[in-house]
């Protein structure tokens, strides 16, 4: 009878720190999955912000503002300026 007292002592032991563990484990991947999900969070802020950035660089004023100011192109250009080539042009000819 203290035989199996014992044993039962131990299982219960064993158990009780089996439970702690758990525990201890979920709250430590609780905390991991609170802290990526902070950083999924600024990730998606600056993902939304750089799209912004990025339709106001790619506005045609902006565009064509540097492309006046610092390319010094001018729009739009003369018909002498305008070559028109077609698909099956084949350099060194005349047609």
């Amino acid at each position: 009878m203290i035989k199996l007292n014992i044993f039962l002592f131990v299982i219960l032991i064993i158990c009780g720190l089996g439970i702690v563990t758990a525990r201890y484990e979920a709250r430590k991947l609780f905390m991991e999955q609170e802290k990526e999900q902070k950083l999924t969070e600024q990730l998606e802020t600056e993902w939304s912000q750089l799209l912004l950035e990025q339709s106001t660089l790619a506005m045609s004023a902006r565009v064509e503002k540097i492309a006046r100011k610092e390319l010094g192109m001018i729009t739009p250009p003369t018909t002498g300026n305008i070559l028109a080539i077609h698909p099956d042009y084949t350099p060194g000819t005349t047609e």
